[in-house]
């Protein structure tokens, strides 16, 4: 397999695996905060958090909720629809900048 002309098997697989997004047909959000579930390793500035809602159109459901980025996602993410959890698998990918998303 050849992604952007470059032969998969020749990139070791931690490399591989941190270039993929994945969009899985029936997320699970982390149960914590949307902050969290966007960038778990708290890599992104608020900013950049927030330009990400509006790109996967979240941005005023967020800001409907009490709390903003610091709203509460519980286990599950049942206080969320599962378009929007399947939106935040989306913007986690696009804060990563992943190359190649699978959905």
């Amino acid at each position: 397999i050849v992604v952007d002309g470059i032969d998969i098997s020749t990139v070791g697989l931690h490399d591989l695996r941190s270039r993929f997004g994945v969009i899985p047909q029936d997320p699970t959000p982390f149960n914590g905060t949307v902050r969290y579930n966007l960038d778990p390793l708290c890599q992104h500035t608020d900013k950049e958090i927030w330009e990400v809602l509006g790109k996967c159109q979240l941005k005023e459901a967020v800001q409907d909720k009490t709390g903003g980025l610091d709203s509460i996602v519980v286990e599950d993410g049942t206080n969320w629809s599962m378009g929007q959890r399947l939106l935040f698998c989306l913007g986690r990918a696009l804060l990563r900048r992943s190359k190649i998303l699978v959905l």
